[in-house]
């Protein structure tokens, strides 16, 4: 073979590899057939999955990772979009806590993740114990003793909703409040929050109305929406949207007003980032119980006061002057670091114990909840439970049943029934191994990445002797449109 004769065949083989390349990129960009998958064991680096985060939450070692502290997260770069993701994550949770979920972000401004179990240890050891019937779609009734012979039967004549606990499952709960009578004057709630945040109302013969007054900080320069948002049971009612005017005054007002409602709770959600305060919130209606959380902005009213229904209760702040201790119910939280979330388990949620900092509320026709008397000094501190927190004694409302998390106790909380579509995790005692699946078109995504989280609630990373939670990998399945059938939707228009 002559000189000539191997330059050729050397360029054609170096073309042809140049080709093989392009043409594994072109896939990997495209994915024709509409499905791809990626796995990251956190023994290399990984160019799709990110590694987990912030590094004070996680330790990295031998391909494993550790995660010291609640939550921890990381990133998913796609190189198009696809409509579902199947997430698998092989783990080792020895700890004392007893859930652990993975979530996908779907609202960035409300920081609003979409969770998914991994694993339930109370539920695992009650399934063990109590008589279990499966239903349809992997659903599953657990019972403290066999009442019913199916689910159906169950759904069909439900017991108290005091007896009952859900646990990723939807179950519509017929809320009305015995001696509730609409309020004929105007109401004034002028504590400040600040972001975002979500109430229950309660409205029965009146048109339900709320005014919001709030001001733009403008301490970044983002753009600083507000979406408003009326939830019924069914779904939602309504939504406004604000859009944020730069040449407008910060000081903005919204309002909205919607009749012929049937009676019961309704669910309002105030969407905005951090740069929004909400200074007064005016409605006609008697009942007002903010949801799991709440930012309490500087320069607020003094000796705030707060009544919850949590059974554990949790506070933060970035800012020093905010520092000091809080009072709730029989105990005292020493809230003394910045940027570290403290929490207090409240003893002994009851109606019978009106002289131990907790007061009685009736929220049901047929039972009633025990409230905690939160006072605090200060303002600007982060306020969360797994409850609501009400301005007063009477707004004390929460319509949802209760969850089968790290609080609950179901002796003393009488829990006969738990309904769930949790799948216990499969493996050995060793390694576990755990899969759900996300819907995409409702989630967040930005600069071609999703957001995820991985959370086991109680877990810090100051607090030692707790056990450990060892992550060894993660995989992600996508699923989307493949190539062919993109080409017949485009000559079917």
């Amino acid at each position: 073979m002559n000189l000539k004769k191997t330059i050729i065949i050397t360029r054609i083989f170096l073309w042809l590899i140049l080709a093989i390349i392009l043409g594994w990129l072109i896939f990997l960009k495209i994915v024709p057939t509409g499905h791809i998958s990626y796995r990251h064991d956190f023994g290399k680096y990984n160019f799709f999955i990110g590694k987990l985060t912030p590094a004070e939450r996680v330790a990295v070692s031998q391909g494993l990772a550790q995660i010291k502290g609640d939550p921890v997260y990381f990133s998913l770069k796609t190189p198009r979009r696809f409509e579902r993701a199947s997430a698998t994550v092989k783990f080792k949770n020895t700890t004392v806590f007893p859930v652990m979920e993975i979530g996908l972000l779907s609202d960035k401004i409300a920081w609003s993740y979409d969770l998914k179990p991994l694993e339930n240890k109370i539920i695992d050891q009650l399934a063990l114990v109590w008589p279990v019937i499966d239903g349809p779609g992997g659903a599953r009734l657990i019972e403290r003793r066999k009442n019913y012979e199916t689910m159906e039967k169950f759904l069909n004549n439900l017991p108290s909703a005091s007896e009952i606990a859900l646990y990723d499952y939807s179950l519509k709960n017929k809320f009305l409040l015995a001696k509730y009578a609409p309020g004929s004057a105007e109401r004034l709630i002028d504590y400040r929050f600040r972001g975002a945040y979500q109430f229950y109302t309660y409205i029965k013969n009146e048109t339900l109305e709320y005014a919001f007054d709030f001001v733009d900080l403008n301490i970044n320069k983002d753009n600083d929406p507000v979406d408003i948002k009326v939830y019924s049971p069914a779904g939602l009612i309504y939504s406004k949207h604000l859009a944020d005017d730069p040449l407008a005054s910060p000081e903005r007002q919204s309002s909205f007003k919607i009749a012929d409602l049937p009676e019961g709770a309704y669910r309002i959600s105030f969407t905005a980032n951090d740069d929004i305060v909400t200074r007064a919130i005016i409605s006609r209606q008697s009942q007002f119980a903010l949801i799991n959380k709440v930012w309490l902005a500087g320069d607020n009213k003094k000796n705030l006061v707060l009544y919850t229904n949590s059974r554990q209760v949790s506070a933060q702040t970035a800012n020093p002057a905010s520092l000091g201790k809080i009072r709730i119910g029989q105990g005292v939280m020493d809230l003394n670091k910045t940027y570290q979330q403290f929490s207090l388990k409240i003893a002994g949620l009851s109606a019978s114990q009106p002289d131990s900092g907790l007061v009685a509320t009736s929220n049901r026709a047929d039972d009633a909840i025990g409230g905690a008397r939160i006072e605090l000094a200060k303002d600007d501190i982060i306020i969360s439970g797994d409850g609501v927190f009400s301005l007063d004694q009477a707004g004390l409302i929460d319509p949802r049943y209760k969850n089968v998390d790290k609080n609950i106790d179901v002796n003393q909380e009488k829990i006969n029934y738990i309904l769930t579509n949790y799948k216990s995790p499969s493996g050995s005692a060793e390694w576990q191994t755990a899969t759900v699946d996300f819907d995409l078109t409702k989630a967040y995504q930005e600069n071609g990445k999703y957001q995820f989280l991985i959370s086991v609630p109680g877990l810090k990373a100051e607090e030692a002797n707790q056990g450990e939670v060892i992550v060894k990998e993660i995989k992600v399945n996508l699923f989307g449109v493949s190539l062919w059938q993109k080409v017949k939707r485009y000559f079917k228009r």
